[in-house]
Protein backbone atom coordinates (compact mmCIF):
# COMPACT_ATOMS: atom_id res chain seq x y z
CA UNK A 1 0.00 0.00 0.00
CA UNK A 2 1.19 3.37 -0.95
CA UNK A 3 2.32 5.41 2.26
CA UNK A 4 0.31 8.94 1.90
CA UNK A 5 0.43 12.38 3.92
CA UNK A 6 -2.77 14.03 4.92
CA UNK A 7 -2.37 18.14 3.44
CA UNK A 8 -2.43 20.56 5.95
CA UNK A 9 -5.54 23.26 5.72
CA UNK A 10 -5.78 24.76 9.15
CA UNK A 11 -3.08 25.59 12.26
CA UNK A 12 -4.51 26.32 15.77
CA UNK A 13 -2.67 27.74 19.18
CA UNK A 14 -3.97 25.29 21.81
CA UNK A 15 -3.78 26.43 25.33
CA UNK A 16 -2.41 24.10 27.66
CA UNK A 17 -5.58 22.48 29.79
CA UNK A 18 -5.91 23.48 33.12
CA UNK A 19 -5.36 19.92 34.75
CA UNK A 20 -2.42 20.30 33.60
CA UNK A 21 -1.52 23.64 34.27
CA UNK A 22 -2.57 23.27 37.97
CA UNK A 23 -0.24 20.04 38.54
CA UNK A 24 2.81 22.47 37.99
CA UNK A 25 4.50 23.53 40.81
CA UNK A 26 3.04 20.64 43.49
CA UNK A 27 6.34 19.23 44.73
CA UNK A 28 7.39 23.45 45.97
CA UNK A 29 8.44 23.72 49.06
CA UNK A 30 8.24 27.85 50.24
CA UNK A 31 11.91 27.52 50.50
CA UNK A 32 12.30 26.29 47.04
CA UNK A 33 9.80 28.39 45.39
CA UNK A 34 11.27 31.75 47.01
CA UNK A 35 14.85 30.70 45.81
CA UNK A 36 12.79 30.13 42.24
CA UNK A 37 11.81 33.61 42.21
CA UNK A 38 15.35 34.51 43.33
CA UNK A 39 16.35 32.70 40.48
CA UNK A 40 14.43 35.27 37.82
CA UNK A 41 16.02 38.33 39.95
CA UNK A 42 19.39 37.02 39.14
CA UNK A 43 18.83 36.59 35.99
CA UNK A 44 17.20 40.35 35.75
CA UNK A 45 20.59 41.10 36.98
CA UNK A 46 19.41 42.65 40.07
CA UNK A 47 22.37 43.39 42.56
CA UNK A 48 19.62 43.72 45.42
CA UNK A 49 16.43 41.30 46.32
CA UNK A 50 14.10 42.04 48.70
CA UNK A 51 11.91 39.15 50.50
CA UNK A 52 8.99 40.46 52.41
CA UNK A 53 6.86 39.35 54.69
CA UNK A 54 3.30 41.34 54.49
CA UNK A 55 0.99 41.77 57.69
CA UNK A 56 -2.05 43.47 58.03
CA UNK A 57 -3.31 43.93 61.03
CA UNK A 58 -2.55 40.33 63.33
CA UNK A 59 -2.22 38.20 60.08
CA UNK A 60 0.28 37.21 57.60
CA UNK A 61 -1.30 38.16 54.82
CA UNK A 62 1.48 38.09 51.39
CA UNK A 63 4.94 37.80 50.57
CA UNK A 64 6.64 40.09 47.59
CA UNK A 65 10.22 39.53 45.95
CA UNK A 66 11.46 42.88 45.53
CA UNK A 67 14.15 43.21 43.21
CA UNK A 68 16.34 46.21 41.10
CA UNK A 69 16.89 44.05 37.70
CA UNK A 70 16.41 45.09 34.89
CA UNK A 71 12.25 45.20 34.74
CA UNK A 72 10.09 44.23 32.57
CA UNK A 73 8.10 45.76 29.42
CA UNK A 74 4.75 44.71 28.40
CA UNK A 75 5.23 41.80 25.57
CA UNK A 76 7.93 40.67 28.32
CA UNK A 77 5.46 40.27 31.65
CA UNK A 78 3.60 38.84 29.24
CA UNK A 79 5.67 35.79 28.34
CA UNK A 80 6.51 35.34 31.93
CA UNK A 81 3.08 35.16 33.16
CA UNK A 82 2.83 32.15 30.28
CA UNK A 83 2.92 28.88 31.30
CA UNK A 84 6.05 27.11 29.59
CA UNK A 85 6.45 30.70 27.76
CA UNK A 86 10.61 30.47 27.68
CA UNK A 87 12.20 32.87 26.67
CA UNK A 88 15.86 32.80 24.98
CA UNK A 89 18.08 32.23 28.33
CA UNK A 90 21.76 33.66 28.36
CA UNK A 91 24.94 31.80 28.91
CA UNK A 92 24.68 32.82 32.74
CA UNK A 93 21.03 32.24 33.12
CA UNK A 94 19.63 30.25 36.40
CA UNK A 95 16.04 30.11 34.44
CA UNK A 96 15.51 26.44 32.54
CA UNK A 97 11.57 25.84 32.00
CA UNK A 98 9.28 28.88 31.82
CA UNK A 99 7.84 27.81 34.36
CA UNK A 100 9.44 29.45 37.44
CA UNK A 101 7.06 32.08 38.28
CA UNK A 102 3.74 31.15 38.09
CA UNK A 103 4.71 27.46 39.00
CA UNK A 104 6.30 28.19 42.43
CA UNK A 105 3.90 31.01 43.27
CA UNK A 106 0.84 29.60 42.71
CA UNK A 107 1.85 26.20 44.73
CA UNK A 108 1.89 28.55 47.72
CA UNK A 109 -0.35 31.69 47.11
CA UNK A 110 -4.14 31.95 45.04
CA UNK A 111 -3.40 35.21 43.50
CA UNK A 112 0.24 36.20 42.07
CA UNK A 113 0.38 39.69 41.17
CA UNK A 114 3.55 40.86 39.29
CA UNK A 115 4.30 44.77 39.23
CA UNK A 116 7.70 45.93 36.57
CA UNK A 117 9.11 48.52 35.45
CA UNK A 118 12.35 48.79 32.88
CA UNK A 119 15.05 52.03 33.32
CA UNK A 120 12.98 54.90 31.68
CA UNK A 121 9.64 52.62 30.65
CA UNK A 122 6.30 52.37 31.90
CA UNK A 123 5.03 50.31 34.30
CA UNK A 124 2.97 47.21 33.80
CA UNK A 125 1.50 44.68 35.54
CA UNK A 126 -0.34 41.19 35.64
CA UNK A 127 -1.94 38.54 37.46
CA UNK A 128 -2.88 35.57 37.80
CA UNK A 129 -5.59 33.59 39.81
CA UNK A 130 -5.57 30.17 41.21
CA UNK A 131 -8.51 29.17 40.18
CA UNK A 132 -7.51 30.14 36.29
CA UNK A 133 -4.07 29.41 35.73
CA UNK A 134 -4.64 30.14 32.08
CA UNK A 135 -6.24 33.58 32.58
CA UNK A 136 -3.99 36.93 32.78
CA UNK A 137 -5.18 40.08 34.38
CA UNK A 138 -3.53 43.26 32.65
CA UNK A 139 -3.27 45.53 35.54
CA UNK A 140 -3.67 49.26 35.43
CA UNK A 141 -0.34 51.45 34.17
CA UNK A 142 -1.37 54.25 36.67
CA UNK A 143 -2.34 52.27 39.76
CA UNK A 144 1.14 49.88 39.26
CA UNK A 145 3.29 52.95 38.63
CA UNK A 146 1.92 53.78 41.89
CA UNK A 147 2.65 50.49 43.74
CA UNK A 148 5.91 50.24 42.54
CA UNK A 149 6.93 54.09 43.41
CA UNK A 150 5.51 53.18 46.85
CA UNK A 151 7.76 50.40 47.58
CA UNK A 152 10.00 51.13 50.82
CA UNK A 153 13.40 49.61 49.62
CA UNK A 154 16.88 50.51 51.16
CA UNK A 155 18.72 50.31 47.53
CA UNK A 156 17.48 52.35 44.37
CA UNK A 157 14.46 51.13 42.79
CA UNK A 158 14.09 52.96 40.13
CA UNK A 159 13.95 49.55 37.57
CA UNK A 160 12.84 46.04 38.86
CA UNK A 161 10.40 43.62 39.50
CA UNK A 162 7.86 43.43 42.23
CA UNK A 163 6.39 39.59 42.77
CA UNK A 164 3.87 39.75 44.53
CA UNK A 165 1.99 36.42 47.02
CA UNK A 166 -2.11 37.37 47.75
CA UNK A 167 -4.12 34.85 50.16
CA UNK A 168 -0.64 32.84 50.47
CA UNK A 169 -2.03 28.94 51.79
CA UNK A 170 1.10 27.64 53.41
CA UNK A 171 1.10 30.77 56.09
CA UNK A 172 -0.02 31.04 59.69
CA UNK A 173 -3.68 32.13 59.81
CA UNK A 174 -3.71 32.26 63.57
CA UNK A 175 -3.97 36.09 64.66
CA UNK A 176 -2.04 35.14 68.14
CA UNK A 177 0.96 37.65 68.27
CA UNK A 178 3.29 35.11 70.33
CA UNK A 179 2.58 32.40 67.58
CA UNK A 180 2.79 34.97 64.69
CA UNK A 181 6.16 36.33 65.66
CA UNK A 182 7.48 32.27 66.81
CA UNK A 183 6.15 31.21 63.43
CA UNK A 184 7.61 34.14 61.56
CA UNK A 185 11.37 33.67 63.12
CA UNK A 186 10.87 30.21 62.45
CA UNK A 187 10.28 30.66 58.52
CA UNK A 188 12.68 33.26 58.11
CA UNK A 189 15.46 31.29 59.41
CA UNK A 190 14.42 28.37 57.47
CA UNK A 191 14.57 30.85 54.45
CA UNK A 192 17.39 32.76 54.90
CA UNK A 193 19.24 28.88 55.58
CA UNK A 194 17.99 27.60 52.31
CA UNK A 195 18.67 30.58 50.35
CA UNK A 196 22.31 30.78 52.05
CA UNK A 197 23.00 27.36 50.97
CA UNK A 198 21.41 27.17 47.46
CA UNK A 199 23.03 30.72 46.98
CA UNK A 200 26.09 30.45 48.87
CA UNK A 201 28.54 30.90 45.72
CA UNK A 202 26.96 34.17 44.52
CA UNK A 203 26.43 35.63 48.05
CA UNK A 204 30.08 34.83 48.28
CA UNK A 205 31.35 36.52 45.05
CA UNK A 206 28.96 39.12 45.99
CA UNK A 207 26.70 39.19 42.67
CA UNK A 208 23.49 39.63 44.66
CA UNK A 209 22.71 41.07 48.08
CA UNK A 210 19.33 39.00 49.51
CA UNK A 211 17.49 40.06 53.11
CA UNK A 212 14.52 39.34 54.54
CA UNK A 213 12.06 41.31 56.06
CA UNK A 214 8.86 42.07 57.29
CA UNK A 215 6.20 44.77 56.70
CA UNK A 216 3.05 46.00 58.50
CA UNK A 217 0.81 47.71 56.31
CA UNK A 218 -1.42 49.29 59.27
CA UNK A 219 2.18 51.51 60.02
CA UNK A 220 3.00 51.76 56.68
CA UNK A 221 6.94 50.54 57.28
CA UNK A 222 8.82 47.58 57.46
CA UNK A 223 11.31 46.47 60.40
CA UNK A 224 15.29 45.70 59.96
CA UNK A 225 15.94 43.26 57.21
CA UNK A 226 18.20 40.28 58.13
CA UNK A 227 20.72 39.78 55.49
CA UNK A 228 21.13 36.22 54.03
CA UNK A 229 24.92 34.89 54.45
CA UNK A 230 26.58 32.07 51.99
CA UNK A 231 26.24 28.77 54.19
CA UNK A 232 29.00 26.99 51.68
CA UNK A 233 28.64 22.99 52.15
CA UNK A 234 32.83 22.80 51.54
CA UNK A 235 33.63 25.49 53.79
CA UNK A 236 36.00 23.90 56.16
CA UNK A 237 39.33 23.83 56.83
CA UNK A 238 41.80 21.80 56.77
CA UNK A 239 41.52 17.87 55.34
CA UNK A 240 39.45 14.81 56.70
CA UNK A 241 41.60 12.86 55.15
CA UNK A 242 45.20 12.59 53.49
CA UNK A 243 44.90 13.64 49.69
CA UNK A 244 41.79 15.54 49.58
CA UNK A 245 40.01 17.34 48.68
CA UNK A 246 41.01 15.53 45.04
CA UNK A 247 39.87 15.68 41.54
CA UNK A 248 38.50 12.80 39.92
CA UNK A 249 37.82 12.95 35.91
CA UNK A 250 34.84 12.39 34.40
CA UNK A 251 34.78 11.41 30.68
CA UNK A 252 31.11 10.69 29.05
CA UNK A 253 30.71 10.29 25.56
CA UNK A 254 34.42 11.05 24.94
CA UNK A 255 33.98 14.76 26.51
CA UNK A 256 36.18 15.22 29.74
CA UNK A 257 34.98 16.81 32.74
CA UNK A 258 35.59 16.85 36.57
CA UNK A 259 34.39 16.61 39.55
CA UNK A 260 35.97 17.34 43.50
CA UNK A 261 36.00 14.77 46.13
CA UNK A 262 35.93 15.78 49.95
CA UNK A 263 35.97 14.51 53.40
CA UNK A 264 34.72 16.72 55.76
CA UNK A 265 37.25 16.73 59.41
CA UNK A 266 35.28 15.03 62.00
CA UNK A 267 36.25 17.77 64.15
CA UNK A 268 34.34 20.20 62.34
CA UNK A 269 31.10 18.50 62.54
CA UNK A 270 29.49 21.24 64.85
CA UNK A 271 29.76 23.82 61.91
CA UNK A 272 26.50 24.90 60.27
CA UNK A 273 28.31 24.31 56.81
CA UNK A 274 28.16 20.70 57.99
CA UNK A 275 24.78 20.56 59.37
CA UNK A 276 23.34 22.85 56.34
CA UNK A 277 20.63 24.46 58.20
CA UNK A 278 20.23 22.04 60.93
CA UNK A 279 19.68 18.62 59.31
CA UNK A 280 21.86 15.94 60.72
CA UNK A 281 25.41 15.69 58.79
CA UNK A 282 24.25 12.12 57.91
CA UNK A 283 21.74 13.69 55.53
CA UNK A 284 23.92 16.31 54.23
CA UNK A 285 26.29 13.24 52.59
CA UNK A 286 26.70 12.72 48.98
CA UNK A 287 26.52 15.19 45.36
CA UNK A 288 26.17 18.62 44.89
CA UNK A 289 25.12 19.86 41.62
CA UNK A 290 26.24 23.21 40.71
CA UNK A 291 24.61 24.81 37.33
CA UNK A 292 26.45 28.75 36.93
CA UNK A 293 27.22 29.01 40.46
CA UNK A 294 23.62 28.15 42.01
CA UNK A 295 22.95 24.77 43.80
CA UNK A 296 20.90 22.44 42.35
CA UNK A 297 21.10 19.14 44.59
CA UNK A 298 22.37 19.28 48.34
CA UNK A 299 23.62 15.71 48.74
CA UNK A 300 22.39 12.13 48.13
CA UNK A 301 24.18 9.62 45.37
CA UNK A 302 21.40 8.89 43.02
CA UNK A 303 21.61 5.48 43.42
CA UNK A 304 25.89 5.48 43.19
CA UNK A 305 25.96 4.37 46.40
CA UNK A 306 23.45 3.46 49.72
CA UNK A 307 23.47 6.70 52.07
CA UNK A 308 24.86 5.33 55.50
CA UNK A 309 26.32 6.70 58.37
CA UNK A 310 29.12 6.03 57.71
CA UNK A 311 29.58 8.23 54.72
CA UNK A 312 28.32 11.42 56.35
CA UNK A 313 31.63 13.43 56.33
CA UNK A 314 31.65 12.55 52.06
CA UNK A 315 30.89 15.26 49.77
CA UNK A 316 31.51 15.76 45.96
CA UNK A 317 30.94 18.89 43.70
CA UNK A 318 30.11 18.62 40.35
CA UNK A 319 29.77 21.83 37.74
CA UNK A 320 26.81 20.75 35.36
CA UNK A 321 28.92 23.15 32.01
CA UNK A 322 26.83 22.41 28.67
CA UNK A 323 28.89 19.27 28.13
CA UNK A 324 27.49 17.71 31.07
CA UNK A 325 23.64 19.68 31.10
CA UNK A 326 22.10 17.31 28.57
CA UNK A 327 22.74 14.02 31.08
CA UNK A 328 20.68 15.31 33.56
CA UNK A 329 17.23 16.04 34.30
CA UNK A 330 16.72 18.96 36.43
CA UNK A 331 12.89 19.08 38.90
CA UNK A 332 10.89 21.94 37.86
CA UNK A 333 11.57 22.65 41.73
CA UNK A 334 15.39 22.79 41.38
CA UNK A 335 15.67 20.50 44.42
CA UNK A 336 17.29 17.07 43.08
CA UNK A 337 18.31 15.52 39.41
CA UNK A 338 17.66 12.80 37.67
CA UNK A 339 21.18 11.29 36.11
CA UNK A 340 21.32 9.12 33.05
CA UNK A 341 23.34 5.80 32.80
CA UNK A 342 26.08 7.32 31.24
CA UNK A 343 26.43 10.07 33.82
CA UNK A 344 26.38 7.50 36.33
CA UNK A 345 29.04 5.42 34.65
CA UNK A 346 31.07 8.32 34.66
CA UNK A 347 30.96 9.06 38.08
CA UNK A 348 31.45 5.87 39.45
CA UNK A 349 34.54 4.97 37.35
CA UNK A 350 36.30 8.37 38.12
CA UNK A 351 39.83 8.41 38.87
CA UNK A 352 42.10 10.91 39.75
CA UNK A 353 45.75 11.20 40.30
CA UNK A 354 46.01 10.02 43.03
CA UNK A 355 42.05 7.70 43.87
CA UNK A 356 39.37 6.93 42.01
CA UNK A 357 35.38 7.57 43.40
CA UNK A 358 35.60 3.87 44.78
CA UNK A 359 38.90 4.35 46.61
CA UNK A 360 37.09 7.78 48.10
CA UNK A 361 33.87 5.84 49.19
CA UNK A 362 36.51 3.52 51.43
CA UNK A 363 38.40 6.19 52.38
CA UNK A 364 35.18 8.38 53.53
CA UNK A 365 34.30 5.04 55.70
CA UNK A 366 37.41 5.08 57.46
CA UNK A 367 37.30 8.58 58.25
CA UNK A 368 34.25 7.85 59.92
CA UNK A 369 35.56 4.83 61.79
CA UNK A 370 38.48 6.61 63.16
CA UNK A 371 36.67 9.74 64.10
CA UNK A 372 34.76 7.30 66.32
CA UNK A 373 37.14 5.48 67.59
CA UNK A 374 39.50 8.45 68.89
CA UNK A 375 36.52 10.42 70.26
CA UNK A 376 37.19 11.54 74.04
CA UNK A 377 33.62 10.63 76.08
CA UNK A 378 34.30 12.27 78.95
CA UNK A 379 30.56 12.20 80.81
CA UNK A 380 28.41 9.51 81.44
CA UNK A 381 25.12 9.45 81.31
CA UNK A 382 22.16 7.22 81.50
CA UNK A 383 21.29 6.19 78.04
CA UNK A 384 18.02 8.27 76.34
CA UNK A 385 15.13 6.15 74.77
CA UNK A 386 11.38 7.07 74.37
CA UNK A 387 10.65 10.99 73.97
CA UNK A 388 14.14 11.47 71.85
CA UNK A 389 14.40 11.08 67.83
CA UNK A 390 16.34 8.75 66.71
CA UNK A 391 19.23 11.46 65.70
CA UNK A 392 19.27 12.61 68.81
CA UNK A 393 19.62 8.92 70.54
CA UNK A 394 22.63 9.37 68.04
CA UNK A 395 23.78 12.52 69.13
CA UNK A 396 24.18 11.26 72.56
CA UNK A 397 25.55 7.70 71.38
CA UNK A 398 28.78 10.27 69.56
CA UNK A 399 29.13 12.40 72.33
CA UNK A 400 28.90 10.25 76.00
CA UNK A 401 29.25 7.46 77.38
CA UNK A 402 26.72 5.43 78.71
CA UNK A 403 25.63 4.08 82.55
CA UNK A 404 25.22 0.55 82.93
CA UNK A 405 21.61 0.96 84.58
CA UNK A 406 19.98 1.17 81.47
CA UNK A 407 17.71 3.87 79.52
CA UNK A 408 15.58 6.40 80.63
CA UNK A 409 12.26 7.84 78.87
CA UNK A 410 11.27 11.43 79.37
CA UNK A 411 7.45 11.87 78.13
CA UNK A 412 4.45 13.67 78.84
CA UNK A 413 1.71 13.25 81.48
CA UNK A 414 -1.11 14.81 83.12
CA UNK A 415 -0.24 15.81 86.26
CA UNK A 416 -1.84 17.55 89.63
CA UNK A 417 0.67 19.79 90.71
CA UNK A 418 2.22 23.11 89.69
CA UNK A 419 6.03 21.16 88.95
CA UNK A 420 6.95 21.22 85.62
CA UNK A 421 8.52 17.56 86.23
CA UNK A 422 8.76 14.33 87.90
CA UNK A 423 11.29 11.75 88.61
CA UNK A 424 10.02 8.07 88.55
CA UNK A 425 13.17 5.43 89.36
CA UNK A 426 10.97 2.77 89.03
CA UNK A 427 9.56 3.70 85.72
CA UNK A 428 13.14 4.91 84.73
CA UNK A 429 11.20 8.20 83.69
CA UNK A 430 11.46 12.03 83.99
CA UNK A 431 7.57 13.00 83.46
CA UNK A 432 6.68 16.34 82.33
CA UNK A 433 3.49 18.34 82.84
CA UNK A 434 1.24 18.22 80.06
CA UNK A 435 -0.72 20.83 81.36
CA UNK A 436 2.08 22.88 80.38
CA UNK A 437 3.12 21.90 77.53
CA UNK A 438 2.47 24.44 74.96
CA UNK A 439 3.86 27.02 77.49
CA UNK A 440 7.32 24.45 77.67
CA UNK A 441 6.66 23.84 74.06
CA UNK A 442 6.49 26.91 72.85
CA UNK A 443 2.44 26.03 71.16
CA UNK A 444 0.97 23.21 70.47
CA UNK A 445 2.57 19.68 70.28
CA UNK A 446 1.41 16.79 70.04
CA UNK A 447 5.12 15.00 68.68
CA UNK A 448 6.70 12.72 71.35
CA UNK A 449 10.13 13.72 70.39
CA UNK A 450 9.61 17.58 70.54
CA UNK A 451 11.53 19.98 72.78
CA UNK A 452 14.77 18.45 72.38
CA UNK A 453 17.04 20.92 74.06
CA UNK A 454 14.98 21.17 77.01
CA UNK A 455 14.74 17.36 77.22
CA UNK A 456 18.53 16.99 76.54
CA UNK A 457 18.99 19.38 79.55
CA UNK A 458 16.77 17.50 81.69
CA UNK A 459 18.91 14.51 80.58
CA UNK A 460 22.06 15.93 81.73
CA UNK A 461 20.97 17.22 85.11
CA UNK A 462 18.78 14.10 86.24
CA UNK A 463 20.68 11.37 84.54
CA UNK A 464 22.71 10.49 87.69
CA UNK A 465 19.61 9.76 89.71
CA UNK A 466 18.73 6.90 87.94
CA UNK A 467 22.30 4.91 88.67
CA UNK A 468 20.64 3.95 91.69
CA UNK A 469 17.44 1.63 92.92
CA UNK A 470 15.77 4.81 94.72
CA UNK A 471 16.51 8.20 95.97
CA UNK A 472 18.53 9.42 98.54
CA UNK A 473 18.31 11.85 100.97
CA UNK A 474 20.37 14.11 99.28
CA UNK A 475 18.83 13.18 96.04
CA UNK A 476 15.87 14.02 97.59
CA UNK A 477 16.76 17.35 98.65
CA UNK A 478 18.84 18.02 95.18
CA UNK A 479 15.32 16.96 93.25
CA UNK A 480 13.52 19.58 95.63
CA UNK A 481 15.68 22.56 94.42
CA UNK A 482 15.41 21.90 91.05
CA UNK A 483 11.76 21.45 91.02
CA UNK A 484 11.82 24.80 93.37
CA UNK A 485 13.86 26.45 90.35
CA UNK A 486 12.27 24.99 87.32
CA UNK A 487 9.19 25.46 88.90
CA UNK A 488 9.72 29.53 89.30
CA UNK A 489 11.09 29.29 85.96
CA UNK A 490 7.58 27.96 84.57
CA UNK A 491 5.86 30.55 86.57
CA UNK A 492 8.01 33.39 84.66
CA UNK A 493 7.51 31.96 81.09
CA UNK A 494 3.70 31.98 81.66
CA UNK A 495 3.87 35.46 82.70
CA UNK A 496 6.13 36.45 80.09
CA UNK A 497 3.76 34.80 77.16
CA UNK A 498 1.08 36.27 78.84
CA UNK A 499 2.14 39.94 78.43
CA UNK A 500 3.13 39.08 74.93
CA UNK A 501 -0.19 38.45 74.57
CA UNK A 502 -1.83 41.05 75.96
CA UNK A 503 0.69 43.54 74.22
CA UNK A 504 -0.69 41.83 70.60
CA UNK A 505 -3.76 42.36 71.81
CA UNK A 506 -3.42 45.95 72.22
CA UNK A 507 -1.53 46.75 68.69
Amino acid sequence: MESRQARVTESRAVPPDDSIVSAVGRHHTFETAVADLIDNSIDAHASNVLVRFVRTGQTMTGLQIIDDGDGMDAPAIDRAMTFAGRREYGASDLGHFGLGLKAASLSQADVLRVYSRALGGISVGRAIHDSDRTHVDVLDEDDVDAIVASMQVDFPFDKGTVVEWEQPRTFLTSADAAERTRWLEERIDRLRAHLGIVFHRLLAAQRVRIHVDEFVVDWNESGPASPVQPIDPFKYIGTGAAGYPADLRLEVDGVVSSARAHIWPANQSGMPEFRLGGRPGALAQGLYFYRRDRLLQIGGWNTLVVEKPELEYARVSIDLDDRLISHVTINPEKSGLELDADLKRAIRDAKGSGASFTDFIATAEGARRESRRYTKHPVTLSQPDRGFSADMIDAFTDSVVFSAAGPVDVRWRVMRSESPFEIDIDARTIWLNEQFRSVIARGPSADQDDIPLVKTLLMIVFSKYFDGSYLGAREREEVAAWEQLLTAALRDEVAQQRRSIERGSDE
